[in-house]
């Protein structure tokens, strides 16, 4: 069992919160090893080298859904299973996934939980874990990268309040377009799109439950489409995001399918994970069982095999 704690995540979060979980792990007498790394590359370093020696090895992050996201690529496909210990700003990973956002409970479930395979997003040949977002909701991750008021309102112990604070910041400045959406090879156009997210868990952006039927072992994507709305209507839709109930409204689409390709009249950001990947347009496909999870034993009825 390798640990990867991530130094800077939640503004020193990961180291306080790992001084909790060592502890523990040393009063349980269970054997582990460590790593504190500064940079994402060092992170991917250390994984690869951990699961040369030991290929179904478990990978623990104590970090945010940036620091899962970066390692990916290194444990897509393989036996090696991703624990998660939530120390970011937004954890949408862990409150997607039902991993508990209390530490020492994170850490039961890593000892204690089940090994399930779930599915991925393959976007532009790059894996996502909980969801892709382009438009309004990608340029308030953007906002939220580059602002300090992230770093305070993690100092504050109030991470997902910079995403709050970044979709008021963007109400009022981003512009909607056409777009485009294929979906299993039917095409479905749309005007005035806000945004189009492609979910594979049910939230993103610090608890925004963009697509509340979203299941990450069902082979599926869910895809919300928010359009053809004034902006005042798009502020008064936006509270109802946190409780899924947008999915009601009559300018907003929800549609399924494993394979999704989008297009807009003006190019647009693409943030997956929280991280940006790319611009539109985008090709995004679903990656059926392609990492092995630990979860709460009752989070999933079964335990699938990585393919």
């Amino acid at each position: 069992m390798l640990f990867v704690i991530n130094q800077h995540a939640g503004n020193g979060k990961g180291l306080r919160t790992w001084q909790l979980i060592e502890s523990r792990m040393q009063q349980l007498k269970i054997e582990y090893t460590s790593c504190v790394t500064a940079t994402p590359e060092e992170a991917e370093m250390h994984v690869s080298a951990h699961l040369t020696k030991y290929p179904r090895s478990t990978i623990v992050v104590l970090g945010g859904d940036g620091t899962i996201h970066r390692l990916l690529p290194i444990l897509a496909g393989t036996q090696a299973a991703l624990g998660v210990i939530p120390a970011g700003s937004g954890n949408d990973t862990a409150r997607g996934f039902h991993i508990p956002t209390e530490p020492l409970q994170a850490l039961h479930t890593i000892l204690h939980g089940q090994r399930n395979a779930v599915d991925l997003i393959e976007i532009n040949d790059k894996w996502t874990l909980t969801a892709l977002a382009t438009g309004f909701d990608a340029e308030v991750a953007e906002a939220v990268n580059r602002s300090r008021y992230k770093r305070w309102c993690n100092q504050l112990r109030i991470g997902s309040a910079a995403y709050l604070i970044g979709a008021v910041i963007a109400m009022f400045t981003f512009k909607p377009a056409r777009a485009s959406i294929t979906i299993n090879g039917t095409i479905h156009h749309f005007d005035n799109v806000w945004l189009a997210a492609i979910a594979n868990s049910s939230s993103y952006g610090g608890g925004i439950r963009i697509s509340p039927q979203a299941d990450p072992h069902d082979g599926e994507l869910d895809i919300c489409i928010v359009h053809s709305c004034t902006r005042w209507t798009l502020m008064k839709l936006f509270p109802t995001v946190f409780s899924g109930k947008h999915v009601n409204l009559p300018y907003v689409s929800m549609l399924r399918g494993h394979d999704v390709h989008i297009t807009s009249s003006n190019a647009r950001v693409a943030y997956g994970d929280g991280e940006r990947i790319g611009t539109t347009p985008l090709q995004a496909a679903i990656g059926r069982h392609k990492l092995l999870m630990l979860q709460p034993s009752s989070s999933h009825h079964y335990e699938s095999k990585i393919v």
